[in-house]
This record gives structure tokens, C-alpha cells and sequence, in this order.
């Protein structure tokens, strides 16, 4: 990019945190954002011509696993700026002790952000779902947890933990309260998994999780098809979880190779139980034939009736809302630092697919074009998607 800064020239710009959405140009300097609007001069910048493309603030995936070389993780730049994503968060992959390790080694390394939830086992998620990483008491560290939040507060958001069977063995609830206790004596949020994938014990109740949670805390895997998940054996929401809702807490998508059901999905959709946010829940089970990326993600949920408008809004300002980092990213406003996701949305048919291998013909697809991460462009690597 030259000196003079880079400006994208007659894309559909959509911010939803500014409430702009048509034609217009980006003009960068400096690796922020120094203009939008239409017929921008470009003064001595290079310009890249986007027409007919989605310019977007830098798109955010609020659930991926990438502390690679442990357990499933991916290298961040592949579920991210390679693939049209410029923020990813990390979903508990590391517990407190290997943290020092995924901070020096995976974040350091990638130009993608990465930001992260610490598990609140001290093995976190590397080990293998065959493992109750939060079966004994000892496995939760209290000190640990709280100095290296304290100590890491630029790129960790929360604690994040497992409310299935499989994770807690036959401790039930008891993690999941010391999870809360801690959580509200650090001041931080929460994340949480539902879901039973791994096990053929009973499920906990989802009352009782939802009922822990505060206002940001975040159940992911919403329309998970797996015991455990939002729905009543007649397809109703609990009304509990509306309820968790309606006191702030937020429902996040996280695909994974487990927990995106196309019925779920509708049938929720159709209670007005749409997502806050969309999430790949990416890692190496999943990147290479199921979810692909942020943007395969979002097309699904296009393909399940979900508006363009509210799917950009879910993968940006809602997002960076849900991090605390909405006066930072999820936005192009001048001054903001320059992370652009720009993005075609292909007309033509193509097979999409849910965790449990239902196929559904979706007719629109988004297609990453290139994203700019503080300023530098990076184009996509050739796509892993259908």
C-alpha cells in the first residue's frame, strides 16, 4: 500500500453501529479509518475498486478454538483474515496454565486479533471430550484463574465452561457454581457450552445453567440439535431461557461440527429466538467440510430465513458489544483503527448443511473478497467451502 493510505472505491458500505448502509468509499490512512462517504478524493491514495461487493467493519468470530499445536486448534489466520474475519475469539482452548504458551506462541504470531476466554479448567479444552476436564474439584484454580486474567487483561474477555455431563462427570452443577462465585468475585463473563455430544448420562438442566447467568454472559451453541439445548420435547423454548434473555443474557450461534441444526435453527427462529451473535466455532474437526468460515456461516443462516442486515449486525457491532470492545471495533468510523472485511454475495444455488448432515438448497452465498487488517490488505486463501 502506498504512503498516501488506501481508499475503497463504490462498494455497498454497511455499518450497522453508524446506521449506514448503501454506496459509498473507505478511505484509509495511517491504518485507521480517516473517511467514509461517496466520491471520496483519493489524494495520492491507492485505490482498489469494490464494486459491487459488502464493505463491512471488520467482521468478528466470537467462538473459534486456535491455540494451535494443542488439541484441535487452528492457526488463527486461517479461521481468520485469511478467510475475511479480522477479530477471533478463542473459546477456552487454554486454561490458565498453558496460557503464557497460546499468548507468545499463537496470538503473537498471527495478524489476525485474537482475543480470547480462558476455560475454567485448568486443562482447558485441549484434552479430548473423553475427559472430564472439570470432573474434580482440584481441576478448578481460583488463584491461577485470577492472576492470569489480571495479568492478561488485553486479550482475555472471560471464563468459559462446559455445562454437559461429559465435562462435569459426576460433579454436576458444582464447577459450573464455583464457575459463577468466581466469575462475579473477578468481575468478568461468562461463556457457556451447551450441548450433550459426548455422553449418554442425563443432562443438566438447562434451568438451572441459564439461571446462573448474569447480564452479558453468553450461552454459545443456541441451535444445537444435541440433548441439552434450548428446546422442550414439544419444540418449545423454555421459558426460562426467554426469560434469560429478556435480563441480558446473549445467545451466540457457534456452528461446530455439533451444534448447528437447521430445525433447531426454524423452529427457534420462528418463536422470535433469532441469534445476538454468529460464530463458527471453528477448529480442526470442522474447517476443511462442515464449517469452513465466518462467512459459509453466515450464508447458512441467510439460507434460514435471517436478514443480510441483521446477520452484518450480528458479526460486528453485536459482536464487539458482547466483548466489551464496542468503542473500539465492529465499526468504520473515522478514527476507528482500519479493519475492513469486504465481501461478495454470490447469487447461485448451492448445498448448504447442518451438524447432523441435513442439506438445504440456499441460493445466496457470502464470499470473501479481501480484508484489510490496520490498514494492510490481505487477500483470501483459496476457499476449503463447498
Amino acid at each position: 500500500m502506498a504512503t498516501g493510505g488506501l481508499l475503497l472505491r463504490g462498494g455497498r458500505v454497511m455499518d450497522p453501529a453508524q446506521g449506514i448502509d448503501g454506496p459509498s468509499d473507505v478511505l484509509v490512512r495511517d491504518g485507521r479509518i480517516a473517511a467514509v462517504g461517496p466520491a471520496l478524493a483519493a489524494d495520492g491514495a491507492d485505490v482498489l475498486d469494490v464494486s459491487g461487493t459488502l464493505v463491512l467493519p471488520g467482521l468478528i468470530d466470537g467462538h473459534v478454538h486456535c491455540f494451535h499445536g494443542m488439541g484441535q486448534g487452528l492457526p488463527p489466520d486461517h479461521v481468520g483474515v485469511s478467510r475475511g474475519v479480522t477479530t477471533v475469539v478463542d473459546a477456552g482452548s487454554s486454561g490458565h496454565a498453558a496460557f503464557p504458551l497460546f499468548r507468545d506462541g499463537a496470538m503473537a504470531q498471527a495478524k489476525t486479533r485474537v482475543l480470547a476466554y480462558l476455560h475454567l479448567s485448568t486443562l482447558g479444552s485441549i484434552v479430548g471430550p473423553q475427559f472430564a476436564n472439570l470432573g474434580d474439584p482440584r481441576l478448578i484454580d481460583p488463584d491461577g484463574i485470577a492472576a492470569t486474567l489480571q495479568a492478561n487483561g488485553d486479550r482475555l474477555l472471560g471464563i468459559k465452561m462446559h455445562a454437559i455431563r461429559s465435562c462435569v462427570g459426576s460433579l454436576g452443577m458444582e464447577p459450573l457454581r464455583r464457575g459463577r462465585a468466581l466469575a462475579d468475585e473477578l468481575g468478568t463473563r461468562l461463556m457457556v457450552h451447551v450441548g450433550e455430544t459426548w455422553s449418554d448420562e442425563p443432562t443438566l438442566p438447562i434451568g438451572e445453567i441459564v439461571e446462573l447467568l448474569r447480564p452479558g454472559d453468553i450461552v454459545t451453541h443456541m441451535y444445537t440439535g444435541q440433548r441439552g439445548g434450548l428446546l422442550d420435547a414439544n419444540g418449545r423454548l423454555y421459558p426460562v431461557v426467554r426469560e434469560a434473555r429478556d435480563r441480558g443474557v446473549r445467545f451466540d450461534l457457534g456452528h461446530g461440527s455439533s451444534n448447528l441444526n437447521f430445525e433447531v435453527a426454524q423452529r427457534l427462529l420462528d418463536q422470535q429466538f433469532p441469534p445476538d451473535t454468529v460464530s463458527t466455532d471453528g477448529s480442526h474437526r470442522n474447517l476443511s467440510w462442515l464449517v469452513y468460515d465466518l462467512p459459509t456461516v453466515m450464508s447458512k443462516l441467510l439460507a434460514v430465513g435471517v436478514p443480510l442486515e441483521e446477520l452484518v449486525a450480528m458479526a460486528t457491532v453485536r459482536a464487539a458489544e458482547l466483548i466489551g470492545r464496542a468503542d473500539e471495533l465492529g465499526s468504520l468510523a473515522v478514527g476507528r483503527v482500519a479493519d475492513v472485511s469486504v465481501l461478495r454475495l454470490e447469487e447461485q444455488p448451492w448445498t448448504a448443511m447442518d451438524s447432523q448432515r441435513q442439506q438445504l438448497t440456499a441460493q445466496q452465498r457470502l464470499v470473501p473478497v479481501l480484508t484489510v487488517r490496520a490498514g494492510e490488505v490481505i487477500y483470501p486463501r483459496p476457499p476449503d467451502g463447498p
